[in-house]
Order: structure tokens, then sequence, then C-alpha cells
């Protein structure tokens, strides 16, 4: 008998309203593109996607949120035109990235299909912040003896932690199941 294929989860990641869909992996990728390429027209281009389509996309996600995700600026006979996104556009981009990083983790973990999950939300105080390269810890106190210290990669605070914060944790315990 042929040995089976191991399966993972899989996800796919969008941001929704009341009213639906929003924001998904092709406005997400869109978005990425137009601010490394500086236009919509080049970022369109770049993923296959006519002009015409890519707009039709970011007006859609736009008219959804009631908020423009990019500013076009006309350029004249000697160029000068571009695309650059809003504050609001960088923070979907940055809030959907996040999401995609925290799923692909979900997704590449066997722990998680270990067994159930225990979690307890606590207030805690920040002690001590410690930039290390790539990497933060971040050292909390707790209403009891107990200190915890955590680290997460550096890209996902920016300088938002400090010490005395309040901050209100969830702390996440996998329990392994025994065959």
């Amino acid at each position: 008998m042929p040995k089976p294929t191991l399966t993972k989860p899989a996800f796919k990641v969008w941001l929704e309203t009341d009213e639906g869909y929003v924001f998904g992996p092709g406005v997400y990728r869109l978005l990425g593109r137009v601010r490394d390429e500086g236009t919509i027209k080049a970022a369109a281009e770049s993923l296959g996607m006519s002009y015409r389509f890519a707009w039709g996309l970011v007006r859609k996600a736009e008219k959804k949120i009631g908020q423009p995700l990019m500013i076009t600026h006309k350029g004249g006979r000697d160029g000068g035109g571009g695309t650059e996104l809003t504050e609001v556009g960088l923070d979907f981009l940055e809030d959907y990235s996040k999401m995609e990083r925290l799923i692909e983790e979900l997704s590449s973990d066997p722990t998680l299909l270990q067994g159930p999950i225990s979690r307890t939300r606590v207030k805690a105080r920040i002690t001590d912040v410690e930039v290390d390269g790539e990497m933060t810890g971040i050292f909390l106190s707790i209403n009891t003896p107990i200190k915890l210290e955590t680290r997460v990669p550096a890209t996902m605070i920016k300088d938002q932690l400090k010490n005395g914060d309040e901050v209100e944790i969830e702390l996440i315990a996998f329990i392994g199941l025994k065959d």
C-alpha cells in the first residue's frame, strides 16, 4: 500500500467590512508594486494586469473603505508623473503583510496540529525592551512574582513599546497529544 501524501494547512487572507470583501492578495501585490515601481502602470504591467483592471481593483477597495489608497501625480511632456500610496494605503499594506506572516507561521508550524490550545489574557507592564539585530526582546512583569520574556521580530513593533507601557498579552500554550 502506498504511503499517504502529507498535507499541510493552507489559508487565504483578505480584509472585509460589513458590506463584504475589500482587500486581498491581488490588491496587496498591486499596492506593493506601486510602492516599489512608482506608477500604477508599471505595477500593473509587472503583475500581468491591464492598467484598467488594476485601477478597478483599487477603486473597488477605496469605495468600500471610503478613503483613497493611492495618489497620482500627472506628468507633462517631460514626464514627472507617478503614483504613491497614501498613509491609509501604506497601513493596509503593512497590516496585510503582518497577517500573511502570521498565517504563514501558523501554516508551517507542525506543533499547532499537536493538540488543543490553552489561552489566557493577562495585563502586564513592560520592564525592558532590548533590540538585538532583527529581534527585539520584550521583558514583561505581570501582577505575580513571575516575569516573562518574549522575542519578536523588530519590524513587528517599530519602537512602539517602551519601559513602563501597560500592555495586554495573550499567553498561548500548545498542549501536545500522545499517540
